[in-house]
This record gives structure tokens, C-alpha cells and sequence, in this order.
């Protein structure tokens, strides 16, 4: 327990800024920054913390400035227990931001219940989180369901019929797995072979060997990008030809760098728009702000999701009072009908904490994700 506290002392950023305490709004955020999905984490930072940092030049939200405070979990649920539960005694957050894994989010939920911490877009679509709903989660991007939805879809449109699903052996993996089973059943069909993997790890191999069994046309991979990548490169080594399909889950251009000459022909679902799409103001607001705070990570799909919840946090803070509430900043959430952050519109309620549903497909053409055209 010493060394998890001393490494989350050493990994708490932005911990001094200068600020009086009582001009600051503290944001926390516990994820992964070093561990087996750090390019997830580290694209959440760098898109808040670079929205943020736009925004206090403009002299902040009501005359307050915002401060991001980033614990590492290293990818484990208890250390992401530990981590939150110091940012809440120690450095009396005010909401949380931008978790990373269904299980590290599953992990977080007493102590944001507990504490009626506002609990801003976990980065997982997890119908765990959303059903059934709590008053202090609020989701920014669609769910999982959704984006297998959107996937088997195009994919059955292309005449494939044989669907297979490699997934985490845990909550998140389970939960590709449920969803895509009743994504195939929709169209009268069934998962005719899945194959899993221990979190944490890349051992891909025994996985591909049961997928390969049930000779599918169509692969779904509810995994992050490291076991993705090893997955769908070592499938194709063995001469799969199947479709294979990921979601946002895998961050996008993070698989597809990872899986490399391999890629081509991935198909992917993201919940932001296409990063090229430079007509939509969210688009090229975040891209400028991210452009000059881009770390190692750039504008990237997640770094682009991480900006679009900073700006949607803005919105609720400037309507949740002065000095703002955790009651009144969930209740300006609540109250969102067609809120615009630039071309995406977020709608919620009491009895809806989606804001939003939009998925887009892409797939990978000489090593770029392009749009799929429907």
C-alpha cells in the first residue's frame, strides 16, 4: 500500500497551478497512464487537459479556473479505488473525469455514490454503468451495444453470415460478447465461435484457435489495442481471411498503428466525428486547443472524445451555479435538450444519462482509417 500511495503522490498532476483554492474547480481523472491501455488514458488527458487550458486563458468558467488532476492506475481496478479515494479526501474533487476500463469504472461506482461525486463520461459503453441508471454517472458516448449494433450491420450488408467474437475474459469482454450475440440474432443468426484472453496480457493464441474452428467470415474484437493487435496480426499470420471488425473500445488509430501492415481492411466504429471533418466547429476547436498541448499523443480519436467531454463540462459548470454545486452541475447536465458543443448535439434527462448515440464506421485503406460509406 505504501508504493501504490507513493506512486499515486508522484502521479498526481497539476497538483499546484498558482490558483487561490477558492478560484479553482478541481477535476479529477483515474486511469490508465502507463499500463496495458495508456494510449486510451493518455489521449483523455491530453483532450481535457488541452480544453481546460483554452478555456482558463479565456479567464476560465465564471471567474473560475479548471484544474485537471491525473492519477495513474496503471489499468487495475485497485489501484483505481486507491487513487480515487485520494483525489476525493485530499484534494476535495469536484467531479471525476474520463475513467478507463468497464472494470476500473465498475470499481469507482460506491465511492461516486458514496460522495455523490459527478462522474463525467467513463470511457467504456458498458451496459454495466448505464443500466440501471445512477444519478451521478453521465455518458457522453454511445454505449457498446450501439457500436456492435452499427458494426454487425454494415458487416451483414457485406454478406457475412458467420460471426465469431474474441474477447477480454472480464466485464468489458463479456459484454462485446452479449452484445454482439444479440447484434447476429437480430438478423437470424448466431455466434458460431469465440475464443478469449486473459486481461492484462497478450495471450492471443488459444483464443484464435477456438475462433478459427467455427471457420467465420466476420471477427468481432472487444478488446483493448495491445491484445487486439496481437490477435488480429497472428490471425492473419495463420491465413484468416474473415472480416475483422473493433470498436472505439481499441482507440482507433492506436490499433491500427499496432496491428500495422496487418490492418488493412479492419473495420472500426468510433463515437466522434471523422478527425478531418474540419467544417464541424467541435472538430476544429478541438483540434486548434489539442494542436498546442499535444504531449506524445496528438489529435487522435480519443484525445478528440476527451476534448468533446471537457467542452460538454464547461457548458454544465457555467449553468450549475456560482460557486457551482455537484447537485446543480448534474442538474445542468439533466436539463441539456439539443445542447450544441459544435455540431454534436447532446440531449439527456432524469431518466437519461446518454447524451448522445452517434456512431461512425471506418475502415482501414493503405494504412488509414477512411469513412465507410453506407
Amino acid at each position: 500500500m505504501k508504493q501504490i500511495a507513493l506512486l499515486i503522490g508522484l502521479l498526481i498532476l497539476a497538483a499546484t497551478t498558482g490558483y487561490a483554492a477558492d478560484d479553482v474547480i478541481k477535476i479529477g481523472m483515474v486511469n490508465d497512464q502507463t499500463g496495458a491501455n495508456k494510449a486510451s488514458g493518455r489521449g483523455m488527458k491530453v483532450g481535457v487537459e488541452a480544453w481546460f487550458k483554452a478555456v482558463n486563458e479565456k479567464g476560465g468558467v465564471n471567474g473560475k479556473k479548471l484544474q485537471l488532476i491525473v492519477v495513474d492506475d496503471q489499468f487495475v481496478p485497485e489501484k483505481t479505488v486507491d487513487g480515487l479515494l485520494k483525489l476525493v479526501d485530499e484534494q476535495k474533487i469536484f467531479a471525476v473525469v474520463g475513467g478507463v476500463g468497464t472494470p476500473n469504472c465498475v470499481a469507482s461506482l460506491p465511492i461516486v455514490k458514496e460522495y455523490k461525486l459527478p462522474m463525467i463520461n467513463p470511457r467504456t459503453g458498458a451496459s454495466e454503468l448505464r443500466e440501471p441508471l445512477v444519478k451521478e454517472v453521465i455518458h457522453i458516448r454511445a454505449s457498446y451495444k450501439q457500436e456492435v449494433d452499427r458494426i454487425v450491420d454494415h458487416l451483414v450488408q457485406k454478406g457475412d453470415k458467420r460471426f465469431a467474437v474474441f474477447y477480454q475474459n472480464d466485464a468489458f469482454g463479456k459484454d462485446i460478447l452479449n452484445a454482439t450475440e444479440a447484434a447476429v440474432k437480430r438478423h437470424g443468426l448466431s455466434v458460431v465461435s469465440k475464443g478469449s484472453f486473459e486481461r492484462n496480457t497478450t495471450a492471443v493464441t488459444g483464443g484464435l484457435a477456438a475462433i478459427m474452428e467455427g471457420k467465420p467470415d466476420a471477427i468481432i474484437v472487444g478488446a483493448v489495442y495491445a491484445p487486439g493487435a496481437a490477435f488480429i496480426k497472428l490471425a492473419r499470420k495463420e491465413g484468416v481471411k474473415a472480416h475483422v471488425a473493433g470498436g472505439s473500445w481499441a482507440g482507433g488509430s492506436n490499433l491500427a498503428k499496432a496491428v500495422g501492415d496487418a490492418a488493412d481492411g479492419l473495420v472500426m466504429s468510433q463515437v466522434v466525428p471523422e478527425l478531418e471533418d474540419l467544417s464541424l466547429p467541435l472538430t476544429k476547436e478541438c483540434k486548434e486547443a489539442i494542436d498546442k498541448n499535444p504531449e506524445e499523443i496528438g489529435f487522435n480519436t480519443v484525445s478528440l472524445e476527451g476534448c468533446e467531454v471537457a467542452k460538454s463540462i464547461v457548458m454544465a459548470l457555467d449553468k450549475a451555479g456560482n460557486p457551482p454545486t455537484k447537485e446543480g452541475f448534474l442538474n445542468a447536465y439533466e436539463s441539456m435538450k439539443d445542447a450544441d458543443l459544435g455540431g454534436v448535439k447532446l440531449s439527456l434527462s432524469p431518466t437519461d444519462h446518454t447524451a448522445q448515440d452517434n456512431v461512425y464506421l471506418q475502415s482501414v485503406q493503405g494504412g488509414k482509417l477512411v469513412p465507410v460509406k453506407n
